[in-house]
């Protein structure tokens, strides 16, 4: 669409003008850019760098919302988002920006110029007046940008699927009988049904007709929520009115309700009356909290896993600023030599530790503490309701005592150390994400200080806490710099009686070489990448890479029938651009589709079985095969599994690690490819490392094999050595 005059259309050609390609503005925009005109062109022309390019539509600052909408209709399509280029956050242009995100359902973000110090205050600004991020001109980049865009798309896709929810939920009880209740402005008067206090079991005597007999009912933590959305509805900012917040009963108790209401005007605009309705969603919401903490528990320790800590987590730092006697404490806990024991004795044995250590930290704490399984090797605990300030410091010489105890790994007595940090919300804390920060850096103090040992955070921790920080924008920059490589660990066939391996194709694995900090593990930047949607880029890029090295080979060796797998993560599968990259792969390099394998766990799989099946159907259409990656260790259903349209199974090296040559060893192998062989799947057994594991798997004419024993993981000039032969 080519841009209105006065509407900065100017901005965007100049940006655009030094790329290969001559700018263009398409119709259909993948994002609308409002606001300074040397920051939109700044940010356009990083767009367009892009491959593919971002569509962009360039529009000029709406001060009403007739003009809000007069330039979202310009656009064929909805944008994913609206970034607001602005000169600084100031309070005009914040009560501006607070106007545009009441206006529009679309996520807005926001990109000023100032220094990295000013971020924190800046984000927490921005997100306020209700926009969803704010970058720094100085960090942008096509990486950023593009991981800016990708969290928006997953922001939008999280609305609609909660809009279809609530909307689901409204249906399910227009047949219900909800409390009404009629605000008159005017006299200063709210009018309560009898079904109103009958939700919440409460007379007459108990209900004067005034909104404070509603509002001082309502929980501490949701209060002030519930006024502003009032405020703000009265005020005209927004046209409906609907909250659900916590209320106290008539027996005392705490009970989940929604309040809907809308306002009624005089033709001068004059608010007379508020009427709305209450409806009871206790049952719904302890539903939804079972369902969800079913979920949310750690496969190997059975503990609740990170998401559930951050939550219960929040929840502590409102109550720790809503009341002063309220404190709790936080520590986290390293395990000191998970990635060794993982390195020596493999991923099996190392999660074996992982779950002897789970236990004895619980045996360390009171019924009522909350321990979690916070990532890879830490454990997290939050302890409410302190009295004495050195509850922490006592749990930790617990711990020290209980996890110094020998336990055995393959036969042989080990031993591990742990770290600990702690914090205690006698810091102040106002978001949970400052607790995390502060305790881990208190971990890494320990860690750094000789292990084995427990320290509370101080103030200056938080400058070794930025290494993380550190971290994300290094893997930012060598995407562009090519820091980041594949490596390729061999799948073989076994053939005939001496167990001759006959090659059959690679898994493509991804490793990071830091010009100073030298190799970087999986283990630490893939969790980093997850969390701040990098894995997107970085992912893309793998499917590239390896498609690639193989059709070299082909093109080097001669054609021949190896194979290129591929390991897809949750988020992968939800990037919008997934089929267009391999498409874009195989046809640039004109590999067979054939030759790629792509990998996914059972829990990937089943987290939206019937979305993730639509798009395994699409890319099987292609030719590509799809393989279940750890089989046997995640939560699928038998009954879901034939419905997956997949290619074979890979056996987790758990399993093969129990071969030990007698028939008992085989059972849950045997029976993997027994259920394989019904469903006419082919199958990899991984993680193999002895000869004897072998043998017994070519017995059970499990011949495709991969593990250490046939080959560790090497760069693409090792293949290359390996192709070309002796």
């Amino acid at each position: 669409m080519a841009p209105q005059p006065g509407a900065r259309g100017g901005s965007l050609g100049r940006a655009a003008a030094s790329s290969d390609e001559p700018p263009t503005i398409h119709r259909e925009a993948d994002l609308l850019v409002i606001g300074d005109d040397e920051i939109c062109g700044e940010v356009a022309g990083l767009l367009a760098a892009l491959r593919p390019p971002v569509r962009v539509h360039v529009a000029a600052r709406a001060e009403t919302l007739e003009q809000l909408t007069a330039e979202l209709a310009n656009v064929a399509d909805n944008p994913a988002a609206i970034l607001v280029a602005l000169d600084q956050l100031d309070t005009t242009n914040l009560a501006w920006m607070r106007r545009t995100v009441a206006n529009t359902k679309l996520p807005v973000i926001v990109v000023v110029p100032a220094h990295p110090g000013q971020r924190s205050a800046l984000r927490e600004s921005a997100r306020e007046v209700g926009a969803l991020d704010c970058l720094l001109r100085s960090e942008l980049s096509s990486a950023l940008l593009e991981a800016a865009l990708t969290h928006a798309r997953h922001h939008n896709a999280q609305n609609e699927r909660y809009l279809e929810l609530r909307e689901r939920f409204s249906l399910a009880i227009q047949g219900s009988r909800d409390g009404m209740w009629e605000w008159d402005l005017e006299r200063g008067r709210v009018y309560y049904s009898l079904r109103w206090r009958e939700l919440l079991g409460l007379r007459s005597a108990d209900v004067p007709p005034t909104l404070e007999a509603w509002l001082a009912r309502v929980h501490p933590q949701d209060i002030d929520r519930l006024r502003a959305d009032l405020e703000a509805n009265v005020s005209g900012q927004s046209l409906i009115h609907e909250n659900e917040h916590r209320i106290r009963d008539g027996a005392n108790e705490w009970r989940w309700v929604m309040s809907r209401a809308v306002v009624h005007r005089t033709a001068d605009g004059r608010v007379r009356r508020m009427a709305g309705s209450m409806t009871d969603t206790s049952a719904f919401r302890q539903r939804e909290r079972a369902i969800r903490e079913r979920s949310r528990k750690d496969t190997v320790t059975k503990l609740p896993d990170r998401r559930v800590f951050l939550e219960r987590g929040a929840r502590a730092v409102e109550l720790s600023r809503a009341h002063d006697d309220y404190m709790f404490v936080v520590l986290m806990v390293a395990v000191d030599r998970i990635p060794q024991i993982r390195d020596s004795y493999g991923i099996e044995a190392a999660d074996e530790v992982v779950a002897v250590m789970a236990q004895r930290l619980r045996g360390c704490l009171r019924p009522e503490d909350l321990l979690f399984r916070y990532s890879t090797t830490k454990f997290a605990i939050l302890i409410e309701d302190v009295e004495d300030p050195n509850t922490a410091t006592a749990v930790a010489n617990r711990i020290h005592a209980v996890v110094a105890a020998p336990f055995e790994v393959d036969g042989a007595v080990n031993f591990t150390t742990v770290s600990i940090g702690m914090t205690s919300s006698a810091q102040n804390y106002k978001r949970v994400e400052d607790v995390i920060t502060d305790v881990s850096a208190a971990t890494d103090s320990a860690r750094d200080h000789g292990k084995n040992r427990h320290e509370t955070y101080e103030t200056s921790m938080r400058t070794e806490s930025r290494t993380m920080l550190t971290l994300e924008m290094a893997m930012r920059r060598a995407l562009d710099a090519n820091q980041f490589q594949l490596h390729y660990q061999p799948l073989v066939r076994l053939v005939g009686e001496n167990q001759v391996s006959e090659l059959i194709g690679f898994e493509a694995l991804l490793r990071w070489e830091h010009p100073e900090r030298g190799r970087i593990s999986p283990a630490d930047f893939i969790p980093i990448a997850e969390a701040t949607g990098l894995i997107i880029p970085l992912g893309r890029w793998v499917i590239r890479e390896a498609i690639r090295a193989l059709q070299t080979w082909h093109a080097e060796f001669g054609p021949f029938e190896l194979s290129v797998s591929v390991n897809l993560s949750a988020k992968q599968i939800a990037d919008p651009l997934l089929l267009e990259t391999i498409d874009a792969a195989l046809a640039e390099t004109g590999l067979p589709a054939g030759h790629v394998k792509l990998e996914l766990t059972e829990s990937v799989m089943m987290d939206g079985a019937e979305q993730v099946t639509t798009l395994l159907q699409d890319i099987r259409s292609r030719g590509i095969q799809l393989w279940i990656d750890d089989f046997g260790t995640g939560y699928s259903s038998l009954g879901y599994l034939h419905k997956f349209p997949v290619d074979g199974l890979k056996i987790d090296r758990s399993f093969v690690s129990e071969l030990d040559g007698t028939p008992a060893s085989a059972t849950i192998v045997r029976t993997i490819l027994s259920l394989a062989a019904n469903l006419g799947l082919e199958v990899i057994a991984e993680g193999i490392e002895t000869d004897v594991q072998a043998a017994q798997l070519q017995a059970l004419e499990c011949l495709c094999c991969q593990g250490w024993l046939f080959g560790r993981p090497i760069d693409a000039e090792a293949v290359r050595a390996l192709l070309r032969g002796p």
